[in-house]
């Protein structure tokens, strides 16, 4: 195990952080609607439960929830909860069906993101009324889905990048 593979969680937390600036002040800046502004971390989290099962891909999908919580308005611990939910869903999609291709985990995060944005609308304080929740859902879904798809190519491409180098670079 090389120091590389040790510091796996921090790097997919700071990517995190990333990703979560970029939702927060690009895509407004931009002009694009609240309706459709993706949920780009549930990206990484798909990825990481596509990974085999282990305490490095647990440890960055907790980071990568709390560093999401802190970047979004959500109530306390609700988001989080939400998400380490989708990744040990993903983690058993993983043990039934073949999900290492792009397509498979990028359809997983558009439907995560629907049941996410879903339950934090209904989860919310002042709750608006379900048709709009369910309309800003499938927006969110829509291009989050959309958006998954080069990263998640991309983080494959790199998964197998390194995997002759470091063959547990992502497994634990």
């Amino acid at each position: 195990m090389s120091i590389l593979t040790f510091f796996l969680p921090l790097y997919f937390t700071m990517a995190a952080l990333f990703l979560g600036a970029i939702e927060i002040s690009l895509f407004p800046s931009l002009g694009v609607p609240a309706t459709f502004t993706p949920e780009l971390n549930l990206a990484l989290i798909t990825f990481l439960a596509s990974c085999p099962f282990g305490w490095r891909p647990l440890l960055a999908a907790v980071g990568i929830s709390v560093a999401t919580a802190l970047n979004n308005s959500s109530p306390g611990i609700i988001q989080p909860g939400i998400m380490l939910f989708i990744f040990f869903t993903g983690v058993r999609l993983n043990q039934t069906i073949f999900m290492n291709n792009v397509f498979p985990q990028a359809f997983f995060t558009g439907c995560s993101s629907l049941i996410m944005t879903l339950l934090l609308g209904v989860l919310a304080v002042p709750q608006p009324p379900l048709s709009n929740n369910i309309m800003v859902a499938i927006g969110c879904a829509l291009t989050t889905a959309l958006f998954a798809l080069p990263i998640l190519s991309y983080l494959n491409v790199l998964q197998e990048r390194f995997r002759p180098l470091n063959p547990d670079s992502i497994t634990s």
